[in-house]
């Protein structure tokens, strides 16, 4: 038998507050390593994305409260995962985390997600965890 891949509906995805498959992949990298001390040119180089795009995703990130960054000393900040007193978010959260572990739900998840616009115009849908 195949694997199954949990039916995530669109209005969860507007709910939570994620739009862009970029948004997703930063906000898992960001989730997978904890407080980490990095720039946004080494987050793009290690999810294949531009730094724009990174740089873009990060403030948006930021901006809905899933993130939290310290200011930028020498180049570099402090990011992590905002705790969320919102049940109902941090249960989304938790399924497209869950989604984005599986090819099937990475595939599921590029066609619900907007793709990015890169520097050169070209659309992006990353399908690279």
């Amino acid at each position: 038998m195949g694997e199954k891949t949990p039916v995530l509906s669109i209005p969860s995805l507007e709910s939570v507050g994620i739009s862009l498959l970029s948004e997703l992949d930063v906000l898992t990298f960001v989730y997978r390593h904890g407080a980490s001390l990095t720039t946004v040119n080494q987050i793009a180089r290690l999810i294949g994305y531009e730094s724009t795009v990174v740089g873009d995703a990060l403030d948006r990130l930021e901006h809905e409260k899933f993130i939290e960054r310290s200011r930028a000393s020498q180049g570099v900040r402090i990011y992590r995962i905002m705790a969320s007193t919102d049940v109902g978010r941090q249960r989304h959260l938790r399924q497209l985390f869950s989604l984005s572990e599986s090819r099937a739900g990475r595939l599921l998840l590029a066609k619900r997600l907007k793709p990015i616009r890169s520097e050169s115009g070209e659309e992006n849908n990353q399908l690279n965890p």
